[in-house]
C-alpha cells in the first residue's frame, strides 16, 4: 500500500514530466521562430508575386537615385592624377608621420600611467613585530 509520501513523489514526478514536455515544446517553437532563413524562404514561396514586385520597385527606386560624383585626387607639383596606390601611399605617409610625431607623448602617458598603476598595486610588506623599535 502506497502511503501519502509515495503519492506526493508520484505527483511531483508527473508535474516534472509535464513541465519537461512544455519546455520542450516551447524550445521547439522558439527554434522555429528564430530560423530566419527558413521563414524567409517559406514567405517567398507563399507570396512570390509580392516579393518579386517589391524587388522590382526597390530596384527602380535605386536606379532613379542620383549617382555619386567621383572625386579625383591630383598631385600638386606635377598635376598628375593619383591612382589608388598613390592615395594609399599618401595616407600611409601621413599616418607614419603622425605616429612618429606622437610617439613621445604616448610613451610618457603610458609609462607614467603604468608606473602609477604598479605603485598602486604594489604589495606592501608589513614589518615583523620584533623588528619595530620599542615604544617608550
Amino acid at each position: 500500500m502506497a502511503g501519502p509520501a509515495e503519492q506526493d513523489k508520484l505527483a511531483i514526478v508527473a508535474e516534472l514530466t509535464a513541465a519537461r514536455a512544455r519546455l520542450s515544446a516551447t524550445g521547439e517553437a522558439l527554434r522555429r521562430s528564430l530560423d530566419v532563413t527558413a521563414r524567409a524562404k517559406e514567405s517567398f514561396k507563399r507570396h512570390k508575386p509580392a516579393w518579386l514586385s517589391g524587388a522590382a520597385i526597390f530596384g527602380f527606386i535605386l536606379s532613379k537615385l542620383p549617382s555619386r560624383k567621383k572625386t579625383v585626387f591630383v598631385e600638386r607639383t606635377t598635376g598628375k592624377v593619383l591612382g589608388a596606390a598613390g592615395k594609399i601611399g599618401a595616407i600611409f605617409s601621413a599616418a607614419k608621420f603622425a605616429v612618429n610625431f606622437a610617439r613621445p607623448f604616448f610613451s610618457d602617458i603610458v609609462g607614467g600611467g603604468l608606473a602609477e598603476i604598479l605603485r598602486r598595486f604594489q604589495r606592501r610588506e608589513k614589518p615583523e613585530p620584533h623588528d619595530e623599535p620599542p615604544k617608550p
